[in-house]
């Protein structure tokens, strides 16, 4: 065996002759799920691939009267208005990469970004709509404190009294919330539960007290360990989409660049709910409750 010589050439020695490489594939930023604007109604997106103003008319109950002999019967001639609901968000995200950048790009570094525009774009829609909540009139729970199974039949009673139809209900919470709605218990028993039986097998929630339950990471936190969550109706929260995520790529001959943009148009807004009593108009928003919580 030969002895020890040294000398070597280290990689520090022969660094000039080491190449470095790149990746092929990019590390994506991660991404939260956008699950809220499918919650939501977006009846009226079809009427408003133009204009700028939703007018939704309100129609009032009748009142009826007792009719006495030799009476005249007097008409119910309620007076009801309309929302206003304006399309004005327009909003946008955009890149722009010059000449020289792209010649010498072996990755294709608009190509990459491009692909992140469409998430941008939608992350704007979820945060507007998880930012309606804590303007509701009711509300239920305490910030920084787990809701009961007492906190959960009180959010589903104000939407029965609130006339609130049955079916297309969600719940939209925060992974802290759906941990502690697990831990209840009898939402996840298979003594009272179908829907849920592998929940803690799986991790998943799906329905309960009629709710279909929608975890949300985009959901406002006012402080650590606190979250404005809802529960309520498809029609209580308005989306309308007017133009969808486009995106469009210019030659900047100034700049020497390409620019991309992506932009769309829409708005997110409460819906006033014409209550049941004839008579005069009154307008409320109890077919949706503001949850606080963890």
């Amino acid at each position: 065996m030969a002895g020890i010589i040294g000398s070597e050439v280290t990689p520090t020695i022969g660094a000039v002759f080491i190449p470095d490489h790149y990746a092929k594939e990019a590390q994506l930023a991660i991404r939260k799920q956008q699950v809220l604007a499918g919650t939501v109604d977006t009846r009226y997106e079809a009427e408003m691939r133009s204009g700028r103003t939703l007018h939704i008319r309100h129609a009032l109950n009748l009142a009826v009267t007792a009719k006495s002999d030799n009476t005249v019967v007097v008409p119910d001639a309620n007076t009801p208005t309309d929302q206003d609901i304006t399309v004005s968000r327009y909003v946008y995200t955009a890149f722009n990469v010059q000449s020289i950048t792209e010649v010498q790009d072996d990755f294709d570094y608009a190509a990459t970004m491009g692909g992140q525009i469409g998430y941008a774009l939608q992350g704007d829609v979820e945060t507007q709509l998880a930012a309606m909540p804590d303007d509701l009139s009711d509300s239920v729970g305490t910030f920084g404190i787990e809701l009961t199974m007492d906190d959960w039949e009180s959010i589903w009673t104000k939407l029965q009294v609130g006339l609130a139809p049955l079916g297309n209900r969600y719940a939209w919470l925060s992974s802290a919330a759906v941990s502690a709605w697990r831990k209840l218990g009898t939402p996840i028993s298979k003594d009272y539960t179908a829907a849920n039986a592998n929940a803690l097998d799986n991790a998943t929630i799906g329905r309960f007290l009629g709710f279909d339950m929608v975890e949300s990471q985009y959901l406002e936190a006012p402080a650590t360990g606190q979250h404005d969550c809802y529960a309520g109706h498809r029609d209580q929260f308005i989306l309308i989409r007017q133009k969808m995520p486009t995106i469009e790529r210019q030659r900047i001959l100034g700049d020497l660049s390409d620019l991309t943009v992506g932009w769309e148009i829409f708005i997110s807004a409460e819906r006033q709910i014409v209550q049941e009593a004839a008579g005069a108009e009154t307008l409320d928003d109890n077919w949706g409750v503001w949850i606080k919580t963890v």
